[in-house]
């Protein structure tokens, strides 16, 4: 991680995701840390019963990303919002395409365009 910007060798997009009920146009995606971030967040995860979760929301109808990150110490959490930057935002909605693309076989709008149409659809174990 270089000047603390997440890097693509340093995060990956889980298979495991859902597009939002209400308008089906939003999808979330799990997004584990392979980077330091304690360095990146300023946050304190040194204790093995504390970790952080860290969630892309992703609007590919409106090109728009979001990032939430919760701290979980196993008995209660915190959230925040993380506000990538122009180039980290960009990189985590080509990781979520090529994960689409890859397991789904389908391009982020047809993958919402489908859970609209058939909401029995299974999304990576997610119903």
């Amino acid at each position: 991680m270089t000047n603390k910007q997440l890097e693509s060798d340093g995060i990956r997009v889980d298979y495991e995701m859902d597009v939002d009920c209400d308008i089906g146009q939003e999808i979330t995606c799990y997004i584990e840390t392979w980077f330091d971030v304690d360095s990146k967040f300023h946050v304190n995860t040194d204790d093995d019963d504390i970790w952080l979760n860290m969630y892309a929301k992703y609007n590919p109808f409106e090109d728009t990303l979001r990032v939430e990150c919760e701290i979980d110490n196993g008995t209660d959490s915190q959230h925040f919002e993380y506000v990538p930057t122009r180039v980290e935002a960009q990189l985590l909605k080509d990781k979520i395409t090529e994960k689409i693309t890859e397991v789904y076989e389908m391009t982020p709008q047809e993958l919402c365009d489908q859970f609209a149409e058939d909401s029995s659809l299974t999304i990576g174990g997610i119903e």
